[in-house]
This record gives structure tokens, sequence and C-alpha cells, in this order.
């Protein structure tokens, strides 16, 4: 996934460190700058599915989505760049962990996904539609200059 820039803390940010630490204490620590909060939950979340822990993590992706779901704009936007874009389904746990996924949150990974391959993807020059590799030469500058 891309890495973006710190997104400032949502509005009722204390609410939401307040529910995150309710639902998990060990991240109390992590959770006092308010601005990484959700970053800091997505780092637990991906530390639970690559130690195999389904359950922590599909406690982690349920809250998520409840807290997606009430969201306003600014909050939904931060879960978006701050918690969702971070999610990876790589490695052996990573199947397992994408079923676990709420539908909801499947579908704005999905949208995350699909604009960051749009946004990757090389330029299309419409002169050249098929570069040729390192050190062949293009066969129709050869063609032409056999015909001479």
């Amino acid at each position: 996934m891309m890495h973006r820039a710190k997104v400032p803390a949502p509005p009722r940010s204390r609410e939401l460190v307040a529910s995150l630490v309710a639902e998990f204490p060990d991240l109390r620590g992590d959770l006092e700058d308010p601005d990484g909060a959700l970053h800091a939950f997505a780092m637990f979340t991906q530390a639970a599915k690559a130690r195999g822990d389904l359950s922590t993590y599909e406690r982690c992706v349920k809250l998520a989505d409840q807290l997606f779901a009430q969201a306003d704009a600014g909050l939904a936007a931060a879960l978006r760049a701050s918690y969702i874009e971070h999610l990876d389904f790589e490695g052996s746990h990573g199947p397992a962990a994408w079923r676990l996924v709420p539908p909801r949150l499947q579908a704005a990974w999905n949208q995350i996904a699909a604009e960051n391959r749009r946004l990757m993807a090389l330029p299309q020059d419409r002169r050249h539609r098929k570069e040729n590799p390192p050190g062949e030469k293009d066969r129709r500058r050869t063609r032409r200059r056999g015909r001479r």
C-alpha cells in the first residue's frame, strides 16, 4: 500500500482513543498521540494477523467497521488513510484475515487499492505501444533500413 503523510486526528479524537483503549487496553501507551491513534491501531491489527491471533484481528476489524459505520466525513477519511489502507493480506494468515473483514471495510479497502493501482500505473505513450526490452533494437527501424 502507499504510505501517506500522517492524517490529523479527526474531531472527537478523545472519544476515538477512549473506545480503542476500552476494547484494547494494551494500546494505551501507543495512543498517547491522538494524531497517530488510527495508525497505531492499524499496526496493532496487522501484528495480530502476523502472529496468527485471528480472534484479536477479528475484534479489531469489527471495531473499525463500527467506527466506520458511525463516522462523520472527517473520521471516515482518517479511517481510510490511517487504518484501512494499511491493512494487508499477504502471508500465510492473509486469506483467513480477509474473510474476517466485514463487507463495508472490504469495499473501502478495494476502493483504496484500486485508486492506488490507478495512481501507480505508468502513463501510456500512444506512440510506443510496446517497449522493447533493454538491449533489443527497434525492429521497425531495422526493417526500414533494410528496405532502402
